[in-house]
This record gives structure tokens, C-alpha cells and sequence, in this order.
């Protein structure tokens, strides 16, 4: 049984804590770091890296008194601005970006020419550099007579807040965007898809956006935009009177994005962002963008406090007739690493793209995505990656997130892998892992999934995927589902997929399969629900050689620590695919012969504990 059904689980990245009995083993040797992985076609993948002997190095330090654009951006007298260093930068240097807020959108002017030829944007040691969308508000408060209560307030905002643009002046989701995603149109006048693109932050906390002034009353932390006026009218949080706060408003879309497309060699290092006010169409909107580029590392960075999308690393910039072919952009585009980034607090989602080639997504730690609740304009997702090829996600730790998937694969993904990823507490209609609409072969194993809304794996209009070595755990109503589209057509037809080797505990239905013509095997199930039975399940010709087992698990709320064992041995054991050389915590297998789920020691009577280790 389940004795947390709502905890926080924490994550290890490259190592990890495994122990039998009641003590813990610290893992040795035999725990590879960075392990090579093969991809779904059995090559293995390919990586790259920064390899350049940086020739020269700017400075940018606003806190320096002698600071200023027209400076050598030496550090004895560096550069006032990161756009004035983005002006000059050029392959083979360096900006280094010291402590305090940037309020600018950065746009880099060039990009580098090779691994040892790169331009690089970093943080400087020990520097807090962060780079915002916001500026302070200076405003005089008085109340708002309109709404009759004491605790809403209202200030004139400038004239050029509602130019072209800005986001107080900009709907989140315009006709002109409707008319591209033709999937999302019913959501066409819905809030908050009409609402401006603005957000508001007091003394760093970000207030709420209602719709209608006469609602301001009822909820601390919340304003309305008079647009007519140009007025600002708010709830400040905790009551307070706003002439005593520090008030922060959205001015800008974009935090760094190039808007030329196709810049290559770009480094992004140990970098804040955050207050980026953009939108909901699906290509081109991301805060931090490599808009359509090739071959950028974004790594290190927070990306904090934004309306919509994070970190956008997709080929698209634009979609519709102008959009270009996507094949050849998979040729043209992509080669990314994005890596070990902390991004939380996202409208949309944290991490996307759409068409993302030969790119790998690792060790980030994504969380409280979707608080604009607009999933049923079927874009939203702690990670999203759509048209992907020969691309690995893998070791990301996804949780907390609200109508909002953890992870989503969407459409006409090719070779790629989703591996040793943990995902937990979301509360999605397409559940905790989505992947959708693809054909070939693609892999999804060594994955933990745990307290999902939704289901465990929504597998959608997809063929020929392999789903093997995960855990799944309090997944409800569904651990494994897959579904065909009834309506029209999609590239997939949910048949020929392979899911085995699969642990699924306290999942009311383990298994919801659109047909029977998929291998379903060798996977243990345990707690399912009254109506779910494994021997009616194994008379379709599925699970044959599946057996239920009665598991113990749980999580703990304060120390992440996962402890199981079963009443009786359940080492159910099958032959390893030659793609899956490592388990869950990038242990070498021993042998050809291994246990089913995603650790080496699989299921017994031994009482074992396993901690889980944040990111960051």
C-alpha cells in the first residue's frame, strides 16, 4: 500500500543511495558517471562540447561606479549593459556578467563558429546576475473608488504600456495565433487566453490576474488591468498598503533571444531569468530562445516568474505557411545541450520546441509549470518537445505541476529516448509522460513516475514504442494508457507497441490499451483497483507471463527516501535489451539476464531503501 499518497520525492541525477536492509550503501564503483546511451536504433548518441580557449573576455557590472556602455568592457571599466557586450562579442570571447538586475532583453548579434570556436554569456563566479522582463512601477496608490473595498488600490500606468508590443497592450492568444493552431480554437475568447500578456509582482511575489475588477475584493494577490484608462487596480498581498511595497511589471516578451534565425555556438551559463511577459502560441515565444539556431548550450540557468514558456529550443520560430520545411530544418537545426537548468514558475511550460534534432535535454529540475490552467489548448507541459529526432531526455526531475504533463513527446518523433527521468505530483488530462502521434521505434525506460492525476503513461496515436524498466506508482485513474484517435487521422494507429517489464503499483487500472494488438509482458502489478482483474486482462492474450505481486512502498514527505519490499520474492527476471546497459541510477548491468523494473535488485522480501537526491 500507498502510506503517503502525497509527497515530495527528491531525485538523483548521476548517482544515487541504494541499500538492503534497513541502512544505506553509498554507491561505488560500479555507478558510471555521464554513461554512454544508445539510442532506439541501437547507435549510440552523440554529444558534443564546449571545447574553446576563450581569447578575450568582456565584463558587465552595473554596480561598478565607473560603469558604461562606452567602456572597453575591461573589468577595471566594464560595459553597463549585457546588449552592449552582445553588440561586440565575437567567436572565441567571453561576457561575464556580474551581480545585480538587468532589465533588458538581450539580443546577440552573432554567433560562434565551432566547439572551439564558441561565444559564451556566463555569470561571473559567485555573481547573481539576473536579467528581467520587469521594471519597478513607480506609482502613487490610492483606492480604487470603483470596486468599494478598502483593499484594492489603483495607479496610473505610462502610455507606452499599451503600444505595440508590450505586454499590457498584447492578449496572450490572438485570432492571427488561433488561425496556426487550428487544434486550440475552441478555447478562441476563453480567459485567460484574452487576458494581456502582463504580469505583476509585489516585493517578488507574483500576484494573479482576474478578469473583472468586481472579483479584485475576494482574493489577495491579484490585479485587473484597465485598459481603456490605462489604469492598474489591485489586491496587494496580505493587505498591505501598496505605497509601502516594491511593485514589478512586465515590459518585455523576451529575456535573450537573437531574432535572427539559425545563430550557432552559443553558450548560455549560471544566469537568472525571469518576468518575461509572452504569449501562448505554440513556436517562437519562449523567454530564453535560440530561435531556430544550432549547437547552443544552455546550462546552469534559473528561469523563474514567466507568463508562458521558459526555454524554447525548437527550429520553429513561427508556424504557417512561412515556417519552412520541417525535415530540412531537422538537418539544419537543433544539436542542443540544455542542461541542469532550475526552472519553476512557468504559465505554460518549462522547457519546448518544436522540431528538436540530435539535441540533449538533462539533469533539469522543472517544477510548478501550468498555473495559467490552459491545458486544453494542448501545449502545456513541465517539458515539451515536439517533432523529435535521434534526442535524448533523461535524468530531468519533473514535479508539482498543475494542468500541466511532466514531460510530453508530441508528434512525429523519431529516435529519440526518454530515460531515467523522474516525474512526480502532476495533475494532468494527458497525464504524468505523454507521448503522441509517432510511428517508428521510440524508447521510454528506467523512468519513476509517482502521484499523478491523470495516468502514469498516456501513449497517443503512437506505434512501435518500446516501454520497459519503469516504475509507476499512485497513478490514477490509469497506470498505462493508450488511446487512437477516433475523429481523424493521426501518424500513429496504437498498435505494435511493447510494454514490459514494468512495475505498476496502486494504479487503480494498470493497463488501458486502445486494441490488442501491442505486446503487453513480463511486468508485475501490484494494489490495483477491484475492478481491474490480471486474469481477465491475461484472456485478451496480453500479460501472459505478468504476475501480481504484493508490494509495500512508500515515500517519505520530509526525507524522500523510497522504501519497499514484497511478501514474497518477485525478482521476475528477462533478458536485457542490448540499448539498456544501465539502470535507473546509471549502474551497470552485470549480466545479460535482469531484473524487471528499473534497479538492479528488483523486487524480494528484503526490506530496502532507496533516497532519491534532488538536482539542485
Amino acid at each position: 500500500m500507498i502510506t503517503h499518497p502525497r509527497t515530495r520525492v527528491a531525485f538523483l541525477p548521476l548517482v544515487g543511495l541504494l541499500a538492503s536492509g534497513a541502512g544505506f550503501l553509498t554507491a561505488g564503483s560500479s555507478v558510471e558517471l555521464d554513461p554512454p546511451i544508445r539510442l532506439p536504433d541501437g547507435t549510440e548518441f552523440q554529444t558534443w562540447e564546449d571545447v574553446t580557449e576563450y581569447e578575450r573576455v568582456y565584463y558587465v557590472d552595473q554596480q561598478h561606479p565607473a560603469a558604461a556602455d562606452d567602456n572597453p568592457g575591461t573589468e577595471e571599466a566594464p560595459f553597463l549593459t549585457v546588449q552592449r557586450a552582445a553588440d561586440v562579442v565575437r567567436p572565441a570571447e567571453k561576457v561575464l556578467i556580474k551581480s545585480g538586475v538587468y532589465r533588458e532583453w538581450v539580443r546577440p548579434r552573432r554567433g560562434g563558429t565551432g566547439p572551439d570556436g564558441m561565444i559564451s554569456f556566463e555569470a561571473a563566479p559567485g555573481a547573481e546576475a539576473v536579467i528581467s522582463g520587469s521594471e519597478v512601477l513607480r506609482a502613487t496608490w490610492t483606492n480604487s473608488g470603483r470596486s468599494k473595498s478598502a483593499n484594492v488600490w489603483k495607479a496610473d500606468l505610462p502610455p507606452e504600456f499599451f503600444s505595440d508590443g508590450h505586454p499590457f497592450a498584447t492578449i496572450n492568444t490572438s485570432d492571427a495565433d488561433f488561425a496556426v493552431m487550428r487544434w486550440a480554437r475552441a478555447e478562441r475568447g476563453r480567459i485567460p487566453h484574452i487576458l494581456p500578456r502582463a504580469m505583476v509582482f509585489q516585493d517578488g511575489r507574483r500576484l494573479t490576474q482576474l478578469a473583472r475588477l468586481e472579483e479584485l475584493h475576494r482574493v489577495a494577490g491579484t490585479f485587473w488591468i484597465d485598459g481603456e484608462n490605462r489604469r492598474l487596480h489591485l489586491n496587494p498581498f496580505d493587505r498591505r498598503d501598496p505605497n509601502t511595497r516594491q511593485f514589478e511589471v512586465t515590459t518585455r516578451q523576451f529575456l535573450i533571444n537573437p531574432l535572427v534565425k539559425g545563430m550557432e555556438y552559443i553558450r548560455i551559463k549560471g544566469l537568472t531569468f525571469e518576468h518575461a511577459g509572452n504569449g501562448f502560441i505554440r513556436s517562437g515565444n519562449g523567454a530564453v530562445t535560440t530561435w531556430g539556431g544550432r549547437h547552443w548550450i544552455i546550462e546552469e540557468n534559473t528561469v523563474r516568474h514567466v507568463n508562458a514558456v521558459g526555454i524554447e529550443i525548437g527550429a520553429f520560430t513561427e508556424e504557417g505557411p512561412n515556417a519552412g520545411n520541417r525535415n530540412e530544418l531537422a538537418m539544419t537545426t537543433g544539436d542542443h545541450l540544455v542542461r541542469r537548468n532550475h526552472v519553476y514558475d512557468c504559465g505554460t511550460g518549462g522547457i519546448q520546441g518544436t522540431v528538436v534534432s540530435r539535441s540533449l535535454v538533462s539533469d533539469n529540475h522543472v517544477h510548478d509549470c501550468g498555473w495559467q490552467d490552459v491545458e486544453r489548448y494542448w501545449e502545456v507541459a513541465g517539458i515539451k518537445l515536439l517533432i523529435m529526432l535521434d534526442s535524448v531526455v533523461t535524468r530531468n526531475h519533473v514535479h508539482d505541476c498543475y494542468a500541466s504533463s511532466g514531460i510530453w513527446i508530441d508528434f512525429a518523433n523519431r529516435n529519440t529516448r526518454v530515460t531515467r527521468n523522474l516525474i512526480h505530483d502532476i495533475s494532468s488530462y494527458a497525464g504524468g509522460l505523454f507521448f503522441e502521434a509517432s510511428n517508428v521505434v521510440n524508447l521510454i525506460d528506467h523512468n519513476v513516475v509517482y502521484n499523478v492525476q491523470g495516468s502514469g503513461f498516456y501513449l497517443h496515436d503512437s506505434d512501435r514504442l518500446l516501454v520497459t524498466h519503469n516504475l509507476l506508482v499512485n497513478c490514477a485513474p490509469y497506470g498505462i494508457r493508450m488511446t487512437k484517435t477516433t475523429t481523424r487521422d493521426r501518424v500513429g494507429v496504437s498498435k505494435h507497441n511493447r510494454v514490459i517489464n514494468n512495475v505498476v503499483a496502486e494504479c487503480p487500472v494498470p493497463f488501458e490499451y486502445a486494441n490488442t494488438e501491442n505486446v503487453s509482458d513480463y511486468n508485475i502489478v501490484s494494489g490495483a483497483g477491484r475492478n481491474f482483474s490480471l486474469a481477465e486482462w491475461q484472456s485478451t492474450g496480453l500479460d501472459a507471463h505478468s504476475r501480481t505481486a504484493d508490494l509495500d512502498i512508500a515515500v517519505g514527505p520530509e526525507d524522500g527516501v523510497l522504501t519497499w519490499s514484497a511478501r514474497k520474492d518477485e525478482v521476475l527476471k528477462v533478458s536485457r535489451d542490448e540499448r539498456l546497459g544501465f539502470d535507473y541510477f546509471g549502474r551497470r548491468y552485470p549480466d545479460s539476464v535482469i531484473a524487471v523494473g528499473p534497479f538492479i535488485e528488483g523486487w524480494s522480501r528484503a526490506h530496502r531503501r532507496l533516497k532519491l537526491i534532488p538536482i539542485r
